[in-house]
């Protein structure tokens, strides 16, 4: 959290009538606002002297109270303490549910609750040092990790904004020209109006409705993962039947594999996409134009001469041609990988909140991706910019190559399912593998590689409710 961040009383008349005149401009009914979510303003206008003025020594004799807007939500007032900073939170109300132990067993009941960080919340954050204002954050999403927060900024005469997701900024710093002070009783709808042409509000905006065939794949690909066994090297061709990946060759399939699909990191998302293409075109991808090469490099150099013995970018090149292979067959017309578009490449961040305080980020990297400690971030925005619309995710780790040395490679493959959930709060589901992961699961499992070493690449693919992937089929051996 930012420091030595002073507030200066002297605020011009300039500025306060410049931000009074934009209020003026909103509507009447301006504590309604397009997320729906119980609004504060008419409260904080009347506790802000008492409440988000006085000094700390004075907010500890407080006690917290509950107080009503004018529809009748109510709100709790309370004093919050932390290390170097107190926080005044103003938040609705909403019921938890909690175990109750009881001498004759435990029961569940409902209880009123205040979460600081529920939708509607609102938090002025102030120094113990000196007593100044840090910030003011209001909350608004059904995730706690998105907000948009106001700061004063380096003279204390005027506002800052920041709209953060999941601890990376999607603006950072914005100047506003409105006094700091205003934000003690403005509202979300007016907040809305002012940063409009200001703040990347489409990127937090998710559109209830759109992610019913991404749901219909995750339940479907769910449904059958019983049938689904991993096995090195294996995917199935264009006419079902089982094959080596390097070759193409048909596979000898193991007792203990038959009436199952057998499939490889790589053979499971082909085994999806496949589910995409079969209701169209009656038949599965081939394998060949899958394994087309998407990365030029310079033959005698390092890579080159890894590249000829060993395909370093083997998953890369695959989820590619994967997503031009779909989007060609339900286009009726080939596209190949260079002419598709289909690499997800986008740059929404400015900023991120690490252990050591607020860096640049690393956002795409061509041919390489995104660190994969920063995938959450990532698919919020594609699920609310792209909301029909799963990834493929080639990963690059840190392995050896043939003669010993250490390569960064692309060997793995996965796909990622985000979505917003009828309560409008964000998933993400993740099947790599032929097994299914959270996408917390998913990066934690990459946790292991040295920092920085492991990324995903991602290319979009359009989901579908028409999907009907393979089934196992009652013969096994070789076809």
């Amino acid at each position: 959290m930012e420091r030595n961040l002073f507030f200066k009383k002297n605020i011009s008349a300039f500025l306060a009538a410049l931000f009074a005149g934009a209020l003026l401009a909103l509507p009447a009914f301006a504590d309604w606002n397009s997320f729906n979510i119980p609004d504060s303003a008419e409260v904080r206008r009347q506790i802000s002297r008492e409440w988000f003025e006085a000094p700390l020594d004075v907010l500890r004799g407080l006690n917290s109270e509950i107080r009503s807007n004018q529809v009748g939500t109510q709100f709790q007032a309370r004093l919050e303490e932390q290390q170097d900073v107190f926080l005044t939170i103003v938040a609705p109300k909403s019921q938890m549910v909690v175990d109750v132990y009881e001498a004759s067993g435990m029961r569940t009941a409902t209880e009123d609750a205040y979460n600081m960080e529920s939708p509607g919340s609102w938090i002025l954050v102030r120094s113990k040092k000196n007593g100044e204002p840090i910030l003011a954050r209001y909350y608004f999403a059904k995730d706690a990790g998105v907000y948009v927060q106001f700061r004063p900024d380096k003279n204390g005469t005027t506002s800052l904004a920041d709209l953060v997701i999941f601890e990376s900024y999607a603006a950072r710093g914005v100047p506003l020209g409105v006094p700091f002070e205003n934000f003690y009783t403005a509202s979300f709808a007016q907040v809305q109006a002012l940063t409009k042409n200001n703040l990347p509000w489409s990127c937090v905006e998710p559109r209830s409705g759109l992610y019913d065939d991404t749901l219909v794949m995750v339940q479907t690909i769910r449904q059958n993962l019983g049938n689904v066994v991993y096995a090195d090297d294996a995917a199935y061709n264009e006419e079902g039947k089982p094959v080596a990946i390097h070759n193409g060759q048909p596979r000898f399939v193991p007792m203990n594999m038959r009436n199952k699909i057998s499939v490889s990191s790589a053979g499971f998302v082909k085994w999806i996409c496949d589910g995409l293409v079969e209701p169209m075109a009656g038949s599965y991808l081939k394998l060949g134009p899958l394994v087309q090469k998407t990365v030029e490099v310079n033959p005698t150099g390092s890579q080159g001469v890894l590249d000829s013995s060993w395909n370093s970018n083997f998953s890369l090149d695959w989820t590619r041609n994967l997503a031009a292979a779909v989007l060609s067959v339900s286009s009726k017309k080939t596209i190949l990988y260079k002419d598709s578009g289909v690499d997800v490449s986008i740059e929404p961040f400015a900023a991120r909140w690490t252990d050591r305080g607020v860096q640049s980020t690393v956002g795409y990297i061509k041919n390489t991706g995104y660190k994969i400690q920063y995938l959450k971030p990532l698919l919020y925005v594609l699920a609310t910019i792209n909301p029909q619309r799963f990834y493929l995710a080639a990963i690059r780790q840190t392995g050896r190559g043939p003669d010993g040395s250490e390569v960064k490679v692309f060997n793995d493959a996965a796909a990622i399912f985000p979505y917003f959930d009828a309560q409008g709060k964000f998933r993400a589901t993740v099947f790599y593998d032929g097994a299914e992961y959270s996408l917390q699961q998913f990066c934690d499992s990459f946790a292991g590689q040295r920092s920085g070493d492991s990324f995903a690449h991602l290319v979009r693919v359009k989901a579908e409710s028409k999907f009907y992937p393979q089934e196992p089929k009652k013969e096994g051996g070789r076809d």
